[in-house]
Formats: C-alpha cells, sequence, structure tokens
C-alpha cells in the first residue's frame, strides 16, 4: 500500500480498526501533491470534547486505586492515538520531503499504533473500554502550524515526545510503586520507544536547519502556541536525553527555560 493512501485511510476512518489498520508492506511510489486536514474523521464515540478543570489526571498519590491509574492510560491512549493521526497527516501534507524522512514518519507512526493496542489490552484488563472516557484535540490544536517538516518534529518529536521522556517514567515508577507491574512494564516500553522518536526528531533538526544554531532552529519552529518548557516535565531526565542523542548544552538550556 501507497504512504499517502495508508494515511487517508487513517485520517479518514471512523472505526478503531481502520485506524489501528498497519500493512505489512509499504511503497512511496506517489506521494501525490500535499493534502492537508482541519482534523480527522473519528468513531462517534471518540469525537473531541473541550477539557474541564475538574478532568485532570489523577493525582500519583491515588494510584493505588486501579480506577484511577486505568483513568491515567485511557488518557495516554488518547494522545498516541492523536499521534497516529497527527504523523499520518505529515505524510499528506509533505509529499515532497525527503524519501528517508517519510519512512521514519510512518515507521514511527506503526509503533504509535501499537501503543495504542498496548493501553487498550491493559485498560480491558482493569475494566475500561477505550473510549469510555472523554478523549481531547490536544495535537490537532497545533496542526495549522505544523507547515514544514521542521515544524513537524520541533513541535512533535522535540517538544511533546520529549516531554514523555519525563512524565512516562513518573508514571513507571507511581505503577510499579503500588504494584502495578503490568502497567508499569508497559510504561517502560513507551519510555523506549520514545527515546527512539526523539532521536529521530534530533538527527531530522540536524539535517534541516539552516545558518542559526540548532537550539535558535527549534525555538523559532515550535508552533507558536508552545512555549520551550513544554519540552519537559516537572523533573527532567537527563539520561533518557543522552540515549536519545541530545548533547549536554541543550539539556542544561532546557533545565534553565
Amino acid at each position: 500500500m501507497e504512504l499517502r493512501d495508508w494515511a487517508i485511510r487513517i485520517l479518514s476512518a471512523d472505526t478503531l480498526e481502520e485506524k489501528l489498520f498497519s500493512p505489512e508492506i509499504l511503497t512511496d511510489e506517489n506521494p501525490g501533491s500535499p493534502l492537508l486536514f482541519n482534523e480527522p474523521t473519528r468513531p462517534p464515540e471518540m469525537g473531541f470534547n473541550k477539557r474541564t478543570r475538574e478532568q485532570k489526571l489523577p493525582a500519583f498519590q491515588t494510584h493505588g486505586k486501579e480506577e484511577n491509574r486505568a483513568v491515567c492510560l485511557h488518557r495516554f491512549a488518547g494522545h498516541e492515538l492523536l499521534a497516529v493521526e497527527i504523523m499520518a497527516h505529515a505524510l499528506t501534507a509533505f509529499p515532497n520531503a525527503p524519501k528517508s524522512f517519510r519512512k521514519g514518519v510512518a515507521h514511527t507512526l506503526k509503533e504509535e499504533q501499537g501503543h495504542v493496542q498496548l493501553y487498550m489490552h491493559r485498560m480491558e484488563e482493569m475494566g475500561l473500554q477505550f473510549g469510555d472516557l472523554p478523549l481531547y484535540r490536544h495535537f490537532w490544536n497545533h496542526v495549522p502550524y505544523l507547515t514544514s517538516p521542521i515544524r513537524y518534529i520541533s513541535t512533535m518529536s522535540l517538544t511533546f515526545e520529549m516531554a514523555n521522556l519525563d512524565f512516562a517514567p513518573l508514571y513507571r515508577k507511581s505503577f510499579d510503586h503500588f504494584g502495578d507491574q503490568k502497567s508499569a512494564d508497559l510504561m517502560a516500553q513507551i519510555v523506549k520507544d520514545e527515546i527512539n522518536h526523539v532521536s529521530f526528531g534530533w538527527r531530522w533538526l540536524n539535517r534541516m536547519k539552516g545558518e542559526q544554531d540548532l537550539w535558535s532552529t527549534w525555538v523559532e519552529s515550535i508552533t507558536p502556541n508552545l512555549i520551550p518548557s513544554r519540552a519537559k516535565g516537572f523533573v527532567l531526565n537527563e539520561e533518557n536525553r543522552h540515549k536519545a542523542g541530545i548533547p549536554q548544552d541543550w539539556i542544561d538550556r532546557l533545565k534553565n527555560c
């Protein structure tokens, strides 16, 4: 199947099964012309909701209750589904990007589909179905500004996914603390994959940058409704960034923003 056809199929899908369809063989011989989506088609039970202040994630000290851990996993699954769609959008929006870039986006998309399935399976074991709780627009609010591959990697790979190098380990540790080894192992897998996704963004930032230094290029390429501090959690994990290839000077600047 062509990357473009696969991406359109994901963005136009009104069932979760279609969203998670992942063909074994993908080609990129006919990328076509740029095709932009304002938002994806969604299954009826997975439409976008407006988040209220009361719909925050359960606090870490409440993770002893299984239902609270399940709520966390549901929110994370929602983020992964959003990532699937945004990556599909990158494939339709940037047909003229280097073939190796598009191949890397497709590989990451497949891993995000796998993450959705991992979360779904674990939630079901905990008595919660994906779609039982509200889902939010989040990443799609930034799509109008993702007008180039470098803006895409700066926002997705080097901001949202980089922040998850901090958040996912905290949830892994919390789930493990309360004796939920299955959920802790799931978060460990997420961290491992996110390191690779951040590494992908870092390599392409190096290739795509112009005359400016890397930090300035990134800051100017993230969407205008983001600030650099969105690329970190409240506890910055240096080790995971080093594994992704992020140099110490970048980490130090991120610490101080």
